[in-house]
């Protein structure tokens, strides 16, 4: 379970979680690389619309680690 209370990477992790149980290969590919992929073809609007200070792929790729949901 994510403990935080940024709504942006809550919803991020839930994402991944579904769509990791959906894509059990690609999840263990590039430290999420497909994921960010996949966001930024279906989802851009909906998860992809939060701010970030830097790059969103490095902002997700970060909340995925610390999540324990990718390795680097």
């Amino acid at each position: 379970m994510v403990r935080d209370d940024n709504p942006a990477k809550l919803a991020i992790i839930k994402q991944w979680d579904a769509w990791a149980k959906r894509h059990p290969t690609d999840a263990k590919l590039s430290g999420g690389v497909p994921f960010y992929s996949y966001l930024k073809r279906e989802r851009p609007d909906l998860l992809l619309d939060f701010k970030t200070p830097g790059d969103k792929w490095q902002t997700i790729h970060a909340w995925l680690l610390s999540a324990r949901r990718v390795k680097e």
